[in-house]
């Protein structure tokens, strides 16, 4: 490569033999092997919001989030259908300090859930104790074999990967752990004002992004991601929903199948402030093209609002629904018993009605449990309810449901965890930034 101080020119040849020894699928092992997912080829798995510091809560009030509230997403989450992986900052916790919060965040997600969990990307020294965690659940020669973490590294556009977080890449490539290396974009700021030169630009850095993951350690496991959301022009700030950046997701994913690379974006994200109309509209318009696009990874799957400064419970709840019934559309149509459905047809006949049938019992369409499809009057009757107090109330039923699922862990594994926290704590200063 061409360095001129800190300008890295990779000939295109380079690149290519550098990224060709990724693999195109991989298995993202789970505490529970009934938990572990495909990553890559016609896959498609979902994941939790991530990283968002304010909550709306059960009560409908709008606060800064804690462990207790990170904790209580990864519960929930872990009995959410919608979701297929778990853990990261499911909220950041703004009540521990900074160098201290990738901690309790590994030590949440093993405790909360047997899902797949994420780990820190944010320094050398998270990394480094996001793995050893690891260990400790999972031992060394697993470790060496599978993937069992993965974490989101962010390049920041336009051109630059900064040395904070390719020390981190180090840690988990060289441990061969998945990295999901993903341009954060701010289309029309970070990048020109076209679709095409826009993408073009977003190739160029997550490719020397994952060349690099595979000079620490041939073959580690790798994705290409993309963080794309549009600009207010106005302020400045960010939006979701934009048409361009439908577009950027289309390209991205066919310029991820041609390298035979899995490819990551985020999904249900929102600038609105509550759980209104437009929640729902930036939200479909993130997840349906991520969708078409093919994409085998899609973050931020959980009640995202504010640009990505607040989760609501109740758009949550919501955002869940959305996703399980294009999980139902992804799974097509089947001739599976055709013969039976159409013996009822003829059964019936003329005028009749399929509600009483066995075939209808035992095979409902998909059912929304958070809209409301009753009468006008029935719905006045029932209390008037919004959609987010109706999105409350889901997350509630999940969360009872959880205390009787909450999965087990070996108390040896449990005190481990425990104790490697309480002394990092001691040896990290809670004011390094």
């Amino acid at each position: 490569a061409q360095v001129d101080g800190h300008r890295v020119r990779i000939p295109r040849e380079l690149v290519r033999s550098l990224v060709a020894t990724i693999p195109d699928e991989f298995d993202y092992h789970a505490r529970n092997p009934e938990r572990t997912v495909r990553v890559g080829g016609r896959n498609m798995i979902f994941g939790p919001a991530y990283g968002t510091p304010n909550l709306i809560d059960l009560d409908g009030v709008r606060r800064q989030a804690t462990a207790d509230d990170m904790r209580m997403l990864m519960k929930l989450h872990h009995v959410n259908p919608a979701i297929q992986y778990n853990g990261g900052y499911t909220l950041e916790p703004m009540d521990i300090p900074v160098p201290h919060r990738h901690l309790h965040m590994v030590e949440g997600s093993f405790l909360t859930t047997d899902k797949p969990i994420m780990g820190s990307p944010q320094s050398e020294f998270q990394a480094r104790d996001c793995i050893e965690m690891a260990r400790l659940v999972f031992g060394s020669e697993r470790m060496d074999r599978d993937v069992v973490m993965t974490a989101i590294f962010n390049c920041n556009s336009p051109l630059v990967w900064d040395q904070t977080q390719l020390d981190a890449v180090r840690v988990y490539a060289s441990e061969n752990q998945a990295l999901l290396m993903s341009p954060f974009v701010l289309y029309g700021a970070s990048t020109p004002v076209h679709s095409l030169a826009a993408t073009a630009q977003i190739i160029a850095e997550v490719l020397a992004g994952l060349a690099f993951t595979q000079i620490i350690r041939p073959g580690c496991r790798a994705v290409m991601g993309v963080a794309p959301m549009g600009v207010y022009m106005k302020s400045g700030s960010p939006t979701f929903g934009s048409p361009e950046v439908s577009l950027i997701m289309y390209i991205f994913g066919q310029m991820a199948r041609y390298y035979g690379i899995p490819w990551r974006t985020n999904g249900a994200k929102s600038g609105a402030k509550e759980d209104d109309l437009y929640a729902g509209y930036d939200s479909i318009l993130k997840v349906y093209p991520a969708i078409l696009g093919g994409c085998n990874l899609l973050t931020h799957c959980g009640g995202t609002i504010e640009g990505s400064l607040c989760i609501s419970m109740g758009k949550l709840a919501s955002d869940a629904q959305q996703i399980l019934g294009f999980q139902t559309l992804l799974k097509g149509v089947s001739f599976e018993d055709m013969e039976t459905a159409l013996a009822d047809l003829a059964r019936i006949g003329p005028g009749g009605h399929f509600f009483d049938e066995d075939y209808t019992r035992a095979h409902m369409p998909f059912l929304d449990e958070v809209q409301d499809n009753e009468r006008y009057e029935t719905w006045v009757a029932g209390g008037s309810k919004s959609v987010g107090e109706r999105g409350c109330a889901w997350c509630r039923n999940m969360l009872e449901r959880y205390e009787d699922e909450s999965p087990p862990l070996d108390d040896g594994v449990r005190d481990a965890l425990r104790e490697y926290v309480v002394r990092r704590e001691v040896e990290i200063p809670g004011e390094l930034v």
